[in-house]
């Protein structure tokens, strides 16, 4: 059972991008924050119109209107922005009983810089898969988080994914593996599609059939109850097709090129 004890909060997100829409969405569907108490604030009058008219929430262009009286206000804004809208709203931000922040390399201490010393700030760290209900979420608090508070975010959040918390030295990590993960998994359905069609499979064909081989092995991983190498040995019979192809994999070193890639997504994040 979801809890509602934000139900009648005044919760604003300050920015109103896909991941806004994503969390956004779920609260509404599922009943968990009044449509109402919920104000939509970004630069793009646009934008606030869609989300108005597509969740019927409050919109409001000008930040310190929208922040007005907040109990919660999330931030889900560019990571390159958060120190401008810091600078010059952290004042107002913090008086909110609650600050929750979405952005890949922003550290709770540097946000608490510019809030109250008493301000509860928690952090998570979100994909896009959170668009379709299917999202990969961690969650950690700063200085003045309690567990019941992280527990509580991570409760919300529970709506649009699966959510763990974890210490907030991890978050990086994270945001390579999971956060940056869909890019990965798009990239090699690209690649198997371009290769399909390569073979002669027709475009629609080949869509069908990587995406639909893509989705039935995700939820192979998670209800099947085996692990991914077990599985992997299942399809991979000696002597077969599947075989050959793994052989291509392990002698291009496609294992390491993984590795490096998440590696460097990892000191990414660390470098913003």
């Amino acid at each position: 059972m979801i809890s509602k004890k934000f139900y009648d909060k005044k919760v604003v997100f300050i920015g109103s991008g896909n991941m806004a829409e994503a969390i956004i969405s779920g609260f509404v569907k599922y009943d968990i924050v009044k449509a109402s108490n919920i104000v939509c604030n970004d630069i793009s009058r646009d934008r606030l119109q869609y989300m108005a008219h597509k969740y019927a929430v409050s919109a409001q262009q000008d930040k310190s209107e929208a922040l007005n009286k907040a109990d919660i206000v999330f931030l889900t804004i560019k990571p390159q922005t958060f120190k401008n809208v810091l600078e010059e709203y952290g004042k107002q931000i913090g008086k909110a009983k609650m600050v929750v922040t979405i952005a890949a390399g922003i550290t709770t201490e540097f946000v608490e810089k510019y809030l109250s010393k008493k301000t509860v700030l928690i952090r998570v760290m979100p994909n896009t898969p959170a668009l379709v209900g299917k999202g990969a979420m961690a969650v950690c608090g700063g200085k003045n988080a309690t567990k019941e508070n992280i527990n509580d975010i991570a409760d919300l959040f529970s709506v649009i994914g699966r959510v763990v918390v974890v210490k907030e030295k991890l978050i990086n990590a994270i945001t390579a593996v999971s956060g940056s993960g869909p890019a990965y998994v798009f990239y090699f359905s690209e690649v198997m599609r371009q290769a399909a069609e390569n073979l002669g499979i027709p475009s629609d064909m080949a869509k069908e059939l990587v995406y639909q081989t893509i989705f039935g092995s995700g939820k192979m991983l998670i209800e099947s109850g085996l692990d991914d190498t077990v599985l992997r040995k299942n399809v991979t019979s000696p002597g077969g097709t599947t075989e050959k192809a793994m052989e291509e994999f392990l002698n291009s070193d496609f294992k390491q090129v993984v590795f490096s890639a998440i590696e460097k997504a990892k000191q990414r994040a660390e470098e913003l």
